[in-house]
């Protein structure tokens, strides 16, 4: 009777063990971001420096920034959509 016990208890914990680890995982969530919900904007710059410009499109949510000759271009999230 205590070797059944025994047995039973380490299946249990076994079993429990293998159910909680994908519970862990579900926190890593990674956002999609809409297209309809995606706007731009130019900065004019005498000559566009990347680092400068994902500085000056991090002040939007989700903002990235791309140079376009002397021109910083902006993709960042909008809450409404562009009309």
């Amino acid at each position: 009777m205590r070797i059944s016990f025994a047995l039973f208890s380490v299946l249990l914990l076994l079993v429990s063990a293998k159910f909680s680890q994908p519970w862990a995982i579900i926190h890593e969530v990674n956002a999609v971001r809409i297209p309809e919900h995606t706007c731009h904007k130019l900065v004019d710059m005498n000559s566009c420096d990347l680092q400068k410009c994902n500085q000056e499109c991090s002040k939007e949510p989700l903002g990235v920034g791309e140079c376009r000759n002397t021109f910083c271009s902006c993709t960042y999230y909008c809450k409404q959509p562009p009309m």
